[in-house]
């Protein structure tokens, strides 16, 4: 890694980013595993043990009917599992070191193709103190948006080098894709630095460039390879998911693309006006669009426009703004729901790819607008300024990230940003349920049921609570319609068997408990007397 030439300005700067990002994120380090984290431990049994390591690295990212297959992420779990153990610190710790050299190769790259270093500086800069980029940083399961950006980066910069180590490109280009799908973006950018490096691309540059090409192709295709193998053909193909998480894919093309340029517009404004951010944005915080003719779907496409416009008008200057919008428009596409359905309809962690290529944009503007300003006084003016925008930012993200610390503070933030979520209003529910508080947890699953009743676990919620306040008929009727979902809630079982045995009906507590365990009617019988005596 040559180019981590650590001079003295260097130095200072990997300092600072790394004195900033303790500062806005050092609390994260005591948080805990939250929502999606969970997997974690969850799947802790394999990924803990250093014999299972190759079982890992070809599992699907948690489940094949998932679509995914992340094997560097899960590997990077393990590694924290094994070497550091079962507390949350060592994943938290590992995120905030992404981040800072993150913050530091984006300064590094943008130096070494402009030679610049204000450049440099302003861009990483920006980066590093977005608000929307607290999901990302804050909880455990940004890893793979950290590490997918992480090793794009190392190619990057690799590719920018007078002699490119062809091994090490096709390296980084396999873990970026390996550690998220997003990390396909490479080769286009890879193909937008070879025109602006070459001025056009021809026969003669493709024989010159022919091992560059094939090692990031190579990787790209052994990527896909281990996908295939791994998730085999229906999900390699397909991804499974719910109306709750992603209600784009249950609409036609039209509609669901251009609810996707309008989700575009709201990550835009949101990295810009970084108000009421949000973890939750599924059924029906987002309602799709009736008409192309709205504004949010239009601003939109005018950016996906503008970005392609860029590219094509400064890929022969030799300026930063076509690199930019390839990094945010081939970063974008793939988490985009344009052209074909992902897991979820919208996250801010999606955004964290590229919004690189917004930072790049702006970091250009901000410095040509300095070097335009003629006159010192309006210099210092200026660049006041822009450290009080960035210093807002990173108050909003040190604000922002203790939302993440812990369930309960990411389930009341949600319902209070996302109030017409499904999802939001259960987990809600099932905070004020945990903490004894029957009536607010009524109130709140009530709401997320009237949404639309899609849920099961919120739906096995609402029958919890009415078996706490003793309605076991109203109980044992959400517990059917919970089971009765596509995906219903495996606790449910467990649920009902209880409501029977309370109830005093053990002919029918024993023939869910036989259905739900596979007990034969021996151990069956036993567990209900075992229950019984416990009563007593």
């Amino acid at each position: 890694m040559e180019f981590l030439d650590f001079t003295k300005k260097n130095s200072t700067v990997l300092f600072l980013f790394f004195f900033l990002v303790l500062i806005i994120y050092g609390q994260s380090l005591s948080g805990d595993f939250v929502y999606d984290d969970r997997n974690i431990v969850e799947y802790h049994n394999v990924l803990a043990s250093p014999s299972q390591i190759l079982n890992v690295a070809i599992h699907p990212y948690w489940e094949a009917s998932n679509g995914l297959y992340r094997p560097l992420t899960l590997l990077s779990y393990s590694a924290n599992l094994i070497l550091f153990g079962d507390s949350p610190f060592s994943f938290h710790l590992i995120n905030l070191a992404l981040y800072i050299f993150i913050c530091f190769f984006v300064y590094l790259l943008i130096k070494k193709l402009f030679n610049d270093s204000l450049l440099a500086f302003i861009s990483a800069l920006l980066f590093l103190v977005l608000p929307i980029h607290t999901e990302v940083v804050a909880n455990i399961t940004g890893r793979s948006e950290l590490l997918c950006l992480f090793f794009g980066l190392l190619a990057l910069l690799e590719f920018s080098k007078e002699k490119v180590n062809y091994w090490l490109l096709g390296l980084y280009t396999l873990l970026s894709i390996g550690s998220k799908e997003t990390g396909i973006a490479l080769l286009p950018v890879l193909a937008i630095m070879l025109y602006q490096k070459e001025r056009a691309i021809n026969l003669d540059i493709l024989k010159k460039y022919f091992l560059n090409i094939s090692s990031a192709l190579i990787a790209a295709l052994l990527y896909l390879t281990l996908r295939f193998f791994s998730l085999g053909i229906n999900s390699f193909l397909n991804i499974k998911t719910s109306l709750i998480e992603n209600p784009l894919l249950f609409v036609d093309p039209f509609t669901r693309a251009g609810t996707a340029l309008k989700i575009l517009w709201m990550y835009m404004y949101k990295t810009i006006w970084p108000v009421n951010l949000c973890s939750d944005y599924s059924y029906n915080q987002i309602s799709a669009i009736g008409s192309w003719l709205n504004i949010g779907t239009i601003l939109g496409l005018l950016m996906m426009l503008f970005s392609v416009f860029i590219i094509l008008r400064h890929i022969n200057k030799k300026n930063i703004l076509s690199l930019a919008a390839s990094i945010f428009l081939f970063a974008f596409l793939p988490i985009s729901n344009i052209f074909f359905g992902i897991g979820t309809i919208a996250g801010e962690r999606l955004f964290f790819y590229p919004s690189l290529g917004i930072c790049l944009i702006t970091g250009f503007i901000i410095w040509k607008i300095f070097h335009a300003i003629q006159h010192n006084k309006n210099k210092i003016l200026f660049l006041s300024i822009i450290t009080l925008i960035l210093a807002l930012y990173g108050l909003i993200s040190l604000n922002r990230q203790t939302a993440w610390l812990n369930e309960t503070n990411l389930f009341i933030s949600a319902g209070k940003c996302a109030p017409d979520s499904v999802l939001s209003r259960s987990n809600l529910g099932a905070v004020y349920l945990l903490q004894g508080s029957l009536d607010k947890a009524e109130q709140e699953l009530l709401v997320s049921k009237n949404i639309a009743p899609l849920y099961s676990k919120g739906l096995n919620n609402l029958g919890l609570v009415y078996f706490k306040k003793g309605d076991y008929a109203k109980a044992q009727e959400l517990y059917f319609e919970s089971l009765h979902l596509e995906y219903p809630y495996p606790g449910t079982y467990e649920n009902l068997v209880l409501l029977y045995l309370t109830e005093g009906k053990p002919d029918l507590a024993k023939y869910w408990i036989k259905f739900t365990y596979g007990l034969n009617d021996e151990q069956a019988n036993n567990l209900i007397e075992s229950f019984n005596k416990s009563k007593k």
